[in-house]
């Protein structure tokens, strides 16, 4: 069994969509607009150097800097490894792949794992008009599975 984390090199999708949401304002997002999810994803890409803040008008804005201009241009593909998948992210993918999940079905030690897996935009919360219910992976969250699976398959 692999120990080691698994370098991703492709933008997760949260991250894609605020990159492209970066993008498209010529002037920035306000950083008092960002949801909690974006905000973490944001300093995700700020760690990465794909975006940045500016102070405008005394407001802090965040700007897409000229590298994740270029990797937004390269598919969302990056040099640098973007992500590290670790083994209780891997578990957690494989716990929702069994079937959708309540809050109440999840160990201890993987809903902290599953939160992050949904800000990352692998895994999402579904429900009624009452809210979420319960949490299941998304086709990302697959095709990472896979991405895993064939690398664990070769010798």
């Amino acid at each position: 069994m692999r120990t080691r984390p698994f370098l991703i090199y492709k933008l997760s999708p949260a991250q894609i969509v605020l990159v492209d949401r970066l993008a498209s304002c010529e002037n920035g997002v306000a950083l008092d607009k960002l949801e909690y999810r974006e905000v973490v994803v944001w300093q995700e890409l700020e760690r990465l150097g794909f975006a940045d803040m500016k102070i405008r008008r005394r407001k802090a804005v965040i700007v897409l800097t000229e590298r994740g201009a270029r990797v937004r241009s390269s598919g969302y593909f990056s040099k640098k490894p973007v992500i590290k998948l670790t083994q209780p992210q891997i578990a957690a993918l494989r716990f929702l792949a069994a079937g959708p999940r309540t809050f109440n079905d999840m160990p201890s030690h993987m809903v902290d794992v599953c939160r992050r897996m949904g800000i990352r935009g692998w895994a999402e919360w579904q429900g009624d008009v009452g809210g979420p219910n319960w949490m299941r992976i998304t086709a990302e969250g697959w095709q990472i599975l896979k991405l895993v699976d064939a690398a664990a398959a070769k010798p």
